[in-house]
């Protein structure tokens, strides 16, 4: 009989540390669950930041791309200017005719052409939302190209489903 007790008492031994292996296990499983959590929330983070960095480096080289051409643009009206100038000048101290004449005083007073939109840029988020659906756009090299306002630019962009964020309100 004594076996038998003895394999009984040990039979409840193993059950008692059973059941506290149980409630550890269960506790082990709600603190995994949470670290799951936070580290995925951690990841996102991460992402997001990754995404920030892009573009805020994306911004700056449109900036770029934008001051360049601000540049190039403001030298080719100083050189069109100038030969305008030179031109008018020529025509004005070589003709005696009064058509010439005129034409060489238009020449010298009215502007080169209206200034082209420069140098807005935008971050745009597009219908699947962040982070897959966001890029930089140049609403001022658009406006150029499609020869409109920016304002129009920006109008048909919301219209197509597009959030524009300004480059200070994204930063």
């Amino acid at each position: 009989m004594e076996g038998l007790e003895s394999f009984h008492a040990r039979v409840k031994d193993l059950y008692e540390r059973s059941k506290k292996l149980t409630s550890t296990s269960l506790s082990l499983v709600t603190l995994f669950a949470s670290e799951a959590i936070r580290l995925n929330r951690w990841d996102e983070a991460s992402r997001l930041r990754t995404l920030h960095f892009s573009i805020r480096r994306e911004l700056d080289w449109e900036k770029s791309r934008e001051s360049a051409a601000s540049c190039g643009h403001s030298q080719a009206n100083l050189i069109a200017s100038l030969g305008m100038l030179a031109l008018g000048g020529i025509i004005t101290i070589v003709s005696r005719n009064e058509q010439l004449s005129a034409f060489a005083d238009y020449l010298l007073k009215t502007p080169t052409n209206e200034e082209p939109p420069f140098g807005l840029v935008m971050v745009c988020i597009g219908p699947k939302g962040v982070p897959g659906d966001v890029e930089v756009v140049s609403i001022s090299q658009l406006a150029r190209e499609s020869n409109r306002e920016e304002s129009e630019v920006i109008r048909a962009v919301r219209e197509h489903g597009y959030l524009l964020i300004s480059e200070r309100a994204f930063l």
